[in-house]
């Protein structure tokens, strides 16, 4: 098998369900082998019935599912070629009909399975992360972060859709609802992250220092919000909350964005009970730690230990934060429903466009 995608499926209805089948197979395993769904919500109704059901009509949706299906199993069996050359052919298939469908333009007839195409992308870039073994040494994980972004880009161009989707509000909806503490002055948890931040944007750009103090203010929010119930939906959820901002100081090697991403990867550690995050804690945190420059090493200190702790996780190891049992001020905090959030993003986004420029 060469690296392009396969002969077309779509017209061998037999084949293709045959080759979904075999996708939602890998999602069963013994019990002693521990869970490993492709994504953590994969054993819903959504993704196991509703999602194949779209790509009998959507080629690409079904190439994404095979690649997914075929990194998969290459975890399984690393050695056999022929599953990097299925995942690599697929994918790049799915990526180049994915591409062409946003240029030109989302549709009534198109969210649902861009959607779900996007979050499939997603996942393909932050699964292959285990596999990168690049002679260059750790490289940056910008692509996670834009794979990420992409499905929140997706989701505000066909909300008007998607938010009465019978097949993908269920996956949308059963997200974590935010709740973020957005008092840049609170002693929370990760407060000593922002540490400094003022000095460091006085020689900044004046046009770009509000938006980078907002995206440091943002992430440290939504780390102590993960923070203190660490759930695999409420980490993983970062790379895609996070500002573009806050992606591109990632990409530029800022060193108050790495150290909080460290922090992000660090905390998948206790998650990483999936096939597809097994490692990725020690792999990321210490690969940003070679990273930066002695005077930001004393930043890493939580993230290094939790990343780099064998057995189970404690309290101490873990940390305490000092607000988690306080009462909560309900001032400057944000509570909401995933839905009412998108809704209040797509009209603001709305707003946005409607306004002339200067």
């Amino acid at each position: 098998m060469d690296g392009a995608r396969p002969a077309p499926l779509r017209n061998a209805p037999q084949e293709v369900s045959q080759e979904v089948q075999g996708w939602l197979s890998t999602l069963q395993v013994p019990e002693d082998q521990g869970e490993l769904p492709v994504l953590c919500c994969f054993f819903t109704a959504a993704w196991q019935l509703d999602v194949p059901a779209l790509a009998y009509h959507a080629e690409y949706l079904m190439d994404a599912i095979l690649a997914i299906s075929a990194l998969h199993l290459r975890a399984l069996h690393p050695a056999d070629q022929t599953l990097v050359r299925a995942s690599h052919g697929y994918m790049a298939s799915a990526l180049a009909q994915y591409s062409t469908l946003l240029r030109d333009g989302v549709s009534e007839h198109n969210a649902e399975a861009l959607f779900a195409t996007a979050t499939l992308i997603a996942f393909q870039s932050s699964a292959s992360r285990l596999f990168d073994d690049s002679d260059e040494g750790y490289v940056l994980p910008v692509a996670w972060f834009h794979a990420y972004q992409g499905i929140k880009t997706v989701v505000i161009a066909s909300w008007q859709w998607l938010r009465n989707s019978n097949r993908i509000q269920p996956i949308i909806s059963g997200q974590p609802s935010l709740s973020l503490d957005l008092h840049p002055d609170k002693k929370t948890f990760f407060a000593t992250l922002l540490d400094g931040t003022e000095d460091q944007l006085s020689a900044e750009a004046e046009e770009t220092r509000a938006e980078t103090r907002q995206a440091y203010q943002h992430a440290i929010a939504f780390l102590n919000w993960a923070h203190q119930k660490p759930e695999r939906e409420r980490i993983i959820a970062f790379a895609a909350t996070v500002s573009r901002r806050f992606v591109s100081l990632i990409g530029d090697g800022d060193r108050r964005a790495l150290v909080i991403t460290a922090c992000f990867f660090a905390m998948t550690g206790v998650v990483d009970d999936v096939w597809w995050l097994r490692g990725i804690a020690k792999k990321e945190v210490n690969g940003i730690y070679a990273l930066l420059p002695p005077e930001w090493l004393a930043k890493m200190e939580w993230p290094m230990r939790v990343a780099n702790h064998e057995g189970p996780m404690d309290d101490e190891t873990w940390g305490v934060s000092n607000w988690s049992n306080q009462e909560r001020d309900a001032k400057g905090e944000m509570t909401e429903s995933v839905r009412t959030h998108i809704d209040l993003l797509t009209e603001l986004m709305s707003e946005a466009t409607q306004i002339p420029p200067d």
